[in-house]
Parts: structure tokens; C-alpha cells; sequence
């Protein structure tokens, strides 16, 4: 929050013309604080990229696939050892939740993706989103 300090010189009563300068109601001002909160910053949009088809070519062209990802600022030890509770809960992870982005937990997560519409062993912001990992972004007309 951000202190605001708002003057407003007075005027002479009844609505009349404004005072000269120097005269003793242009010297007068009411003074009001206010607290203004700056607009919240928007979240920042984090992408990867894939190859599917293991990164071989089809007719000379590599595909990619773009698509968004949790921000690394949010995938703590914390939030892989959540990944790997949701991912277990659901059938697809069977190590311990222990939080380090393994092998197994790579699979596990592409398995989930590809049973849900897209084989991709990078988690996608949708997926954290279909977990509960990341909040879902609601917009209101």
C-alpha cells in the first residue's frame, strides 16, 4: 500500500470565483491521506517446448509442441513431493513422495498427460492446474 497525499485548495464559499493567488483562501487547502494499492502484478507466463516422436524429424521438419509450465520460482521440494502424492492418489506414481523430480516422476507425469490428451513427460501448466497444484485463473466479465 502506497500513502497518497491529496490537496485541494479551497475555494471561496458558494461556489464563486476562484480566490486570487495571495489572498487569504488560496492559501487554505484541505488536506487528505488516502492509501492507494498498486494494481497486482500480473503472474508471470512460463513455456517449454517438445518433440514429440522423441525429437525425430518427419519430412525434414523437427515439431515442437509450446505450452505453458509452472514457473520454477513455484516448483519447490515441496511442490514435487505434492506432485508425487496427487500422481499416486491417481494411480499413475508408486515411489516415495520424496520430493526430488526423479525418473519415476517423470513417468508418471507423462503417463497422466498422455491419458489425458497430451504425451509429454514436462508437466504442463494444465496439469498442475488438473492436480491442484496451481490455482485455476478465473476471468469475470
Amino acid at each position: 500500500m502506497l500513502p497518497v497525499l491529496a490537496l485541494v485548495l479551497g475555494g471561496l464559499a458558494g461556489g464563486a470565483a476562484p480566490a486570487l493567488a495571495g489572498s487569504v483562501e488560496a492559501s487554505r487547502a484541505n488536506v487528505t491521506l488516502s492509501t492507494l494499492a498498486p494494481p497486482e502484478a500480473a503472474e508471470r507466463a512460463c513455456w517449454a517446448r517438445h518433440a514429440p516422436r522423441g525429437g525425430k524429424m518427419r519430412n525434414g521438419v523437427l515439431e515442437e509442441v509450446a505450452f505453458r509450465v509452472p514457473c520454477p520460482e513455484q516448483v519447490s521440494e515441496d511442490f514435487i513431493r505434492t506432485l508425487q502424492r496427487a500422481l499416486a492418489a491417481r494411480g499413475y506414481f508408486s515411489g516415495e513422495a520424496s520430493g526430488t523430480p526423479d525418473q519415476a516422476t517423470r513417468v508418471a507425469v507423462q503417463a497422466f498427460q498422455r491419458d489425458n490428451g497430451f504425451d509429454s513427460p514436462i508437466l504442463t501448466l494444465e496439469t498442475a492446474q488438473r492436480l491442484g497444484l496451481v490455482r485455476v485463473e478465473v476471468s469475470r466479465n
